[in-house]
């Protein structure tokens, strides 16, 4: 097989790199490459709450009448109500009300105060969001609800990506959005993609397992990847949107779906839940399989098939 393109870049604010091997000219891989990033790029303007977006205009409009959004944003914003209903609330899109306070709280390392957060939490409930799928409205009833899509935004824009590519031709090519992962191999690939799965307590990035992948989505949350100390106590990105508070009783949680949205929301889903009922919502999950690594250092799997290859633990999907 022939040595494949490699690209990376910073978008939605994070490293991006797009692996694509040639399907007939590695002009195709490139090209077909650049329109992936260039779909990334609409998702993110899409998306992102950090400047103006049809997501931010839908939050300025906070306690007015209901807002005509696009049919994408709509079924966007659906799905992840849907699993918000599913995690019990421990994934809420409408904790971006409460999550501007933790946003601060990285900037200055100092987390937000009992009272700040209590306030903020009144705000947070997604069963208050009101949709209308025939008008193509959504309403946030009260001024100051917010919803954040962050938490899929780049697990969906991974997957844009892959429809691009997809649909121009590629068959061998995995597109990583900071580690939100999705592959696919076509029929002539020698080998799988083998992924690595980091080892949340190990300093020099050895991993912990390795995933074997031909198809599918892989995305790993982690306790490790973005946090402060304060006073002692360490707080990750991760919150539980039930308690506007960060968890110390779970490492990392690792997700294989058939989309990467999918794998990012439930791997957030999970972290929040905690080992126990984290790993009782992976189990009820038909169309994904998970492994959640406590902070103890438990390990446990949860649909996953594993497997010895050459000394190291693999997994893969039953």
């Amino acid at each position: 097989m022939a040595e494949p393109l490699i690209v990376s870049r910073t978008c939605m604010g994070s490293p991006f790199e797009i692996t694509a091997y040639p399907g007939g000219t590695s002009g195709a891989a490139g090209a077909a490459v650049m329109t992936a990033y260039a779909e990334i790029e609409r998702v993110e303007a899409l998306l992102t709450d950090f400047r103006d977006s049809p997501l931010n205009a839908l939050n300025a409009a906070a306690g007015g009448p209901p807002v005509k959004v696009s049919a994408e944003l709509l079924d966007l914003v659906s799905f992840a109500l849907e699993i918000c209903r599913e995690s019990g609330g421990a994934f809420d899109i409408t904790f971006a009300a409460a999550g501007m306070l933790w946003r601060e709280a990285f900037r200055t390392g100092i987390p937000p105060s009992p009272g700040e957060l209590e306030q903020a939490m009144r705000l947070v409930d997604h069963s208050r969001v009101e949709m209308d799928r025939a008008a193509c409205t959504i309403r946030l009833p009260e001024k100051g609800m917010r919803i954040g899509l962050g938490s899929i935004g780049k697990g969906y824009g991974v997957d844009r990506a892959f429809r691009v590519m997809k649909d121009l031709g590629l068959e061998n090519f995995c597109v990583n959005g900071a580690g939100d992962l999705r592959v696919s191999s076509g029929p002539g690939a020698p080998r799988p993609w083998r992924i690595a799965v980091k080892n949340p307590f190990a300093k020099d990035g050895r991993a912990a397992a390795f995933m074997d992948l031909r198809g599918g989505a892989l995305v790993t949350s982690g306790d490790y990847e973005r946090y402060f100390i304060h006073q002692g106590k360490k707080y990750h990105h991760i919150i539980d949107a039930r308690t506007g508070g960060v968890r110390d009783d779970i490492a990392s949680v690792t997700v294989l779906a058939s989309t990467a949205a999918l794998a990012n929301a439930y791997t957030i889903s999970a972290m929040a839940l905690g080992p126990e009922d984290g790993a009782a919502f992976l189990r009820r999950r038909r169309e994904a399989s998970g492994v959640i690594i406590a902070s103890s250092g438990a390990v446990t799997n949860c649909n996953m098939k594993t497997a010895e290859h050459k000394g190291v633990k693999a997994y893969a999907a039953n």
